[in-house]
C-alpha cells in the first residue's frame, strides 16, 4: 500500500517543487522497511535520468554525522593517545589554534578587532559547535570580516580544510554556539591522528563494517562513476519571468576534483540507501559502528556550558535556516554528537518525538532523524541549491508523520 507522502511527493515533482526525491525509513522490528525514489536524478534536457536509491547525493551537512562517528571510534579504540572528548585538539590542528577571535569592528576605519584566544579548544567543542568556529554565509560578523579583506562567500578553495575556513573564531571556545566549520576541523584531526585520509579511514572504519561498496559513499564521485553509479545533478529554483519562474531548474555543478581535501563537514555524496545503514546500525545499537556505551553518547546533551545552551535556543528560535521540521519551543533542543536532539519533550508540539530524537540534515534540502525510544529512523533526500528551501520543509514534515503513523499502526495491531 503506498504511503499518503508518495503523492505529496508527486504533486510536488509535477509543480516543479522538487525534481525528484529518495525517502528511507526503517523500525526495530522490521515491520517498516519502506524505500521510495520518485522523480529525476537530472532535469537535464538531453541526459534526463530518474532518481533512485543508489543515486548519490551532495549530503553537504549531513556529512557532519559519519565524521562525528570516526571520531567517536577513535576515543573508543585509543591508539598511540589517550583521546577523550576533553582533548586539547590544538597542538594537533596548529591552523585553527592560531586563529584569534573577532571581538567587533573599529568604528573608525571598519577594520576586524582581533584578540588572541585563551581557553583551550576541547575535541566535544569541534563536535558541537561551540569552538567559535562559523560560516561566513551563516554569521554576519564573518560575512563582514570576508569582505573587509576581499574574501568569496562562500570560500572557493577547496585546496585544504586551513585555506577554506581560514577565519577568526566568534568566541573563546564553550562560551557559546553557532553552526559552522568544527566537524571538518575535526575530519582534519582523525586524519592527523590516523595517517591517512578521511576517504580511505571511511572505507575501513564506516563503510566496511556495514556491507557499503566502494563508491557508494565518497567524497570524490568522480572517481567512481560508472553506469551504476551516477551523481544526481543540481536543481535550482528559476528566477526567469516565464513559466518556469519558481520551478525547480537544471544547474548542475561538476563533483569536487580528486585532488582536493575531503571535508568532513560538508563534502561527503553518498547514495541513501548507503546512509541509511548507518541509520538503521545506530538505531539497532548493533556495535558495527560503535560499541553501545559509546553510540549512547550521541543521544546525551552536550552543551555543558551555559552560555552555549542560551545561544543554541537563541538560534533555533528562528529555524528557517535549519533544513527539516524544527518546531517550538526551542528551549526544548540542545546539541547531541553529529545532530540537533530533542532534550525535553514538555510542550514540544511533535508529541510523537521522544526524548532523545535526533536530527539534522544537509543545506541542499536532505534530512535524517533517529529516534531510539520509539525505535524508528528515517532520512529524506532530494538536491535543490536553495538553503532550507521552505517549500521543502512540509514535505519532510509530511515524511516524518508517516513514519510515526505506520509506527503507531503497527502498535496498535499488536494490541
Amino acid at each position: 500500500m503506498a504511503w499518503p507522502i508518495e503523492d505529496k511527493i508527486l504533486k510536488a515533482i509535477e509543480e516543479g517543487v522538487l525534481p525528484g526525491a529518495v525517502l528511507l525509513a526503517k523500525d526495530k522490528s522490521g515491520k517498516i522497511n519502506f524505500t521510495k525514489s520518485l522523480g529525476h536524478a537530472s532535469l537535464s534536457p538531453t541526459t534526463p535520468r530518474p532518481m533512485t536509491p543508489q543515486s548519490l547525493l551532495f549530503l553537504a551537512s549531513m556529512t557532519k554525522l559519519p565524521t562525528t562517528l570516526a571520531i567517536l571510534q577513535l576515543i573508543q579504540k585509543p591508539r598511540s593517545l589517550e583521546l577523550t572528548l576533553d582533548t586539547d585538539i590544538t597542538p594537533y590542528l596548529p591552523s585553527l589554534a592560531a586563529q584569534p577571535i573577532l571581538t567587533g569592528f573599529s568604528s573608525v576605519s571598519g577594520e576586524p578587532i582581533l584578540t588572541p584566544r585563551t581557553k583551550p579548544i576541547l575535541l566535544r567543542h569541534l563536535l558541537t559547535h561551540t569552538s567559535g568556529c562559523g560560516y561566513p554565509f551563516l554569521s554576519p560578523s564573518l560575512a563582514r570580516y570576508a569582505s573587509f579583506y576581499g574574501q568569496p562567500i562562500p570560500s572557493r578553495d577547496t585546496s585544504s580544510v586551513a585555506a577554506r575556513f581560514d577565519y577568526p573564531l566568534l568566541f573563546e571556545p564553550g562560551m557559546g554556539w553557532e553552526y559552522g566549520s568544527g566537524i571538518d576541523w575535526a575530519g582534519v584531526l582523525v586524519e592527523v591522528l590516523v595517517g591517512t585520509t578521511l576517504e580511505d579511514y571511511f572505507k575501513e572504519h564506516i563503510l566496511a563494517p556495514l556491507g557499503i561498496a566502494e563508491g557508494r559513499m565518497t567524497f570524490f564521485p568522480g572517481r567512481y562513476l560508472s553506469e551504476e553509479i551516477q551523481v544526481a545533478d543540481m536543481t535550482a529554483r528559476s528566477e526567469n519571468d516565464d513559466e518556469t519562474k519558481g520551478r525547480v531548474v537544471h544547474a548542475p555543478f561538476p563533483p569536487p576534483d580528486p585532488k582536493t581535501a575531503c571535508f568532513g563537514g560538508e563534502g561527503l555524496f553518498a547514495s541513501l540507501e548507503s546512509y541509511m545503514a548507518i541509520l538503521e546500525s545506530l538505531l539497532l545499537d548493533d556495535g558495527k559502528l560503535l560499541e553501545p556505551k559509546m553510540a549512547a553518547e550521541l543521544f546525551t546533551p552536550w552543551l555543558v556550558e551555559p552560555e552555549a545552551k542560551r545561544a543554541l535556543t537563541k538560534s533555533v528560535g528562528d529555524p528557517g535556516w535549519i533544513v527539516g521540521w524544527v518546531p517550538p519551543p526551542a528551549e526544548q533542543y540542545d546539541w547531541g554528537l553529529g545532530g540537533l536532539l530533542v532534550n525535553n519533550t514538555e510542550g514540544d508540539h511533535e508529541q510523537h518525538r521522544k526524548k532523545g530524537f535526533l536530527f539534522w540534515g544537509g543545506v541542499f534540502n536532505l534530512a535524517w532523524f533517529i529516534d531510539r525510544e520509539s525505535g524508528v529512523c528515517g532520512v529524506f533526500g532530494t538536491q535543490i541549491r536553495t538553503p532550507a528551501d521552505p517549500l521543502v520543509r512540509p514535505l519532510i514534515k509530511a515524511f516524518e508523520d508517516d513514519v510515526y503513523a505506520k509506527l503507531a499502526a503497527g502498535e496498535q495491531q499488536k494490541l
